[in-house]
């Protein structure tokens, strides 16, 4: 918080902030103040439509909606703060509508990233709410002109509704643009990093699933070490279910992170990290866009080995109950139907 203040303060031309979440709590208050008080021309701000359905996790058209006069103060705290913004020159816009009925609701815009300048960006996994705030979670700055051009330009494509599906090469690594399936090419591109690995590969992610874990079982095949950190406390217990299940195929070591982990990292042969919003599920792969960078930066393996890693525990074994099992089983085989099926009837790649 205090870097981006800092990096904030000294803006010229643009300030550009996108995420997924938005909330009118202290989060969300500390960086409209921040954006208010930039000297930058331009301030935009892109919320994805999922914060008009969803707040604190809730959704709004619910039962505790009209129960609950603190969730109801919430929503309207975020509508309140959203109106201050565009009032004080921050321009706001929300990104993937979600339709009649929520039948687009899985079509979210889930990139998070903040780019000064087109100078100084920040990647990662941080929404802007009370409740990601206090995850275990990271943003990457990046200092790479070409990256911030390039975040710059998608970011605007992204305000005209326009996602885009393509990857770029910046002194500092690789970026990859996601577009949900219209993807799958650069997916399997991406996917390429894992199958390079020659000794070992560490996941950090808290919603993994396929494609995901079928390349990694492809690597395990070639005695490559797999290593999978995940949250003891997820906050969609079916994607814990899936880890725990798929765990007894007897080809990761895997790793439980005290509480919430909202993290989204991979690292192989500690000499090239990939970080960003996408967590390599099938949520993802199908439906969603992201944003990801890939670098062989020395000094920030170095950190994040220190600062990251060190941090996830020792080793937690859990056994997963029969019916718990057959539960994962069974909803990620709905998962792989629906996804396969919205692919080929609505989102034809191209």
């Amino acid at each position: 918080m205090k870097r981006l203040e800092e990096v904030a303060s000294t803006a010229k031309e643009s300030f550009y902030a996108q995420a997924m979440t938005f909330e009118g709590d202290a989060a969300g208050k500390w960086l409209i103040e921040v954006m208010k008080s930039s000297p930058a021309r331009k301030k935009k701000l892109l919320i994805d439509s999922y914060s008009k359905l969803v707040i604190n996790d809730h959704f709004i058209p619910s039962l505790k909606y009209l129960q609950d006069r603190d969730f109801r103060n919430e929503v309207k705290e975020t509508n309140k703060l959203i109106k201050e913004a565009q009032k004080n020159r921050i321009e706001v816009k929300f990104t993937n509508p979600i339709g009649f009925l929520a039948l687009k609701y899985p079509l979210r815009n889930h990139k998070k990233m903040v780019t000064i300048d087109g100078k100084t960006s920040f990647l990662g996994g941080i929404n802007f709410s009370d409740h990601n705030f206090a995850w275990h979670d990271m943003m990457v700055e990046v200092s790479d002109k070409k990256l911030g051009k390039t975040l710059i330009d998608d970011f605007e494509m992204t305000w005209k509704n326009r996602n885009q599906s393509k990857t770029i090469h910046t002194d500092q690594g690789q970026l990859y643009l996601f577009n949900g399936s219209k993807s799958e090419a650069l997916y399997e591109d991406f996917f390429d990093h894992i199958r390079q690995a020659r000794k070992n590969v560490q996941v950090i992610s808290p919603y993994i699933s396929e494609p995901l874990l079928g390349v990694l079982r492809s690597q395990a095949d070639k005695e490559i070490e797999i290593t999978i950190i995940s949250p003891q406390e997820n906050n969609k217990s079916i994607f814990k279910n899936i880890i725990l299940s798929e765990q007894e195929k007897g080809y990761f070591n895997l790793k439980e992170y005290p509480g919430m982990s909202h993290m989204k990292a991979i690292l192989i042969d500690d000499e090239k990290l990939i970080f960003g919003s996408s967590n390599y599920d099938l949520v993802s792969y199908y439906f969603e866009q992201e944003v990801v960078f890939v670098t062989e930066d020395k000094e920030l393996i170095k950190d994040f080995k220190q600062k990251v890693l060190v941090d996830v525990g020792e080793f937690i074994a859990e056994s997963v109950s029969a019916f718990g099992k057959r539960k994962a089983d069974f909803l990620m085989g709905m998962l792989n139907m629906v996804g396969g099926f919205m692919s080929r009837t609505f989102l034809r790649p191209h």
